[in-house]
């Protein structure tokens, strides 16, 4: 906190007039850190759909941690299990690729 304090007034005293919001807060090691774990773009296939990338990903490692949330966490299979009983659930409902949306009260 004390390094970030300092970034803070030094960036006050090279210029005052500077609006608050743009003040850096992070260390200059910080901003490029930040980048860096930020730089995250790759290519995908232009010819698949996300929920195909996906299941190619189940397929790669089922077992893998795919989210945590709290203290649950699901594999890419498990997730990969829910996603597709929430797409049948779905398609009960009458659901298609067409609707935007439909009744809430059907779904609970």
């Amino acid at each position: 906190m004390v390094g970030h304090f300092q970034t803070l007034l030094e960036a006050i005293v090279a210029n005052s007039e500077q609006k608050i919001a743009e003040l850096p807060i992070l260390t200059e090691f910080e901003q490029q850190q930040l980048a860096a774990w930020n730089d995250t773009a790759t290519d995908y296939p232009k010819d698949a759909c996300i929920h195909q990338l996906f299941e190619e990903q189940v397929e790669r490692s089922p077992e893998a941690i795919a989210v945590v949330f709290e203290d649950e966490q699901l594999t890419y299979q498990e997730l990969n299990q829910r996603a597709n009983q929430l797409a049948h659930h779905l398609r009960n409902l009458g659901v298609t690729a067409e609707v935007i949306s439909c009744s809430t009260s059907k779904l609970h």
